[in-house]
């Protein structure tokens, strides 16, 4: 599942990702495994990673010249 934050900047980055990686990650009828998180702000990047990787889950970052990619993985795929 894509979740692009390009637009956002924190601390809405950080609200939206949050948010959205509890729905998708805790929905019982949806088997995902992974969430791609599309962020431009360094500081948002940062601080998405930092959280997410103190709730328990993977991130996998990448850049490109215009965003960083972060790929979320779900607690129970490691």
């Amino acid at each position: 599942m894509l979740l692009d934050l390009r637009e956002e900047r924190c601390p809405m980055a950080l609200l939206l990702a949050k948010r959205h990686a509890a729905q998708v990650f805790n929905e019982e009828t949806q088997h995902n495994h992974q969430l791609v998180i599309q962020v431009v702000d360094r500081s948002s990047k940062q601080d998405i990673v930092n959280y997410l990787r103190t709730q328990g889950y993977t991130v996998d970052c990448q850049s490109t010249a215009e965003h960083y990619i972060l790929t979320v993985f779900n607690k129970e795929s490691e």
